[in-house]
């Protein structure tokens, strides 16, 4: 019955860091989709007359989610290898 009870208190940990990366994230994006909407309700401006600022907020996006994509993966990776001494 012990087994049981750390392999679920486990996989509650685990679940509540995806959790906590996903609602960051939204949270992030989110907030870039918003400034980004009211920028471009205002006629799309450009940075410098040159490039569109929406290019910079789609960028802003892609980096956002690659960074979480990558720096959760590993964190993820050490949660997986870290040996509970409970």
């Amino acid at each position: 019955m012990a087994n049981w009870q750390n392999s679920f208190g486990k996989a509650l940990k685990w679940g509540s860091y995806l959790a906590a990366h996903t609602f960051v994230t939204a949270i992030l994006v989110g907030a870039i989709w918003l400034i980004q909407s009211l920028l471009v309700a205002q006629g799309d401006p450009k940075l410098f007359d040159w490039i569109p600022l929406r290019y910079i907020f789609d960028a802003m996006d892609l980096g956002i989610l690659a960074a979480f994509l990558i720096f959760g993966t590993l964190e993820a990776i050490s949660v997986f290898k870290e040996r509970d001494d409970e």
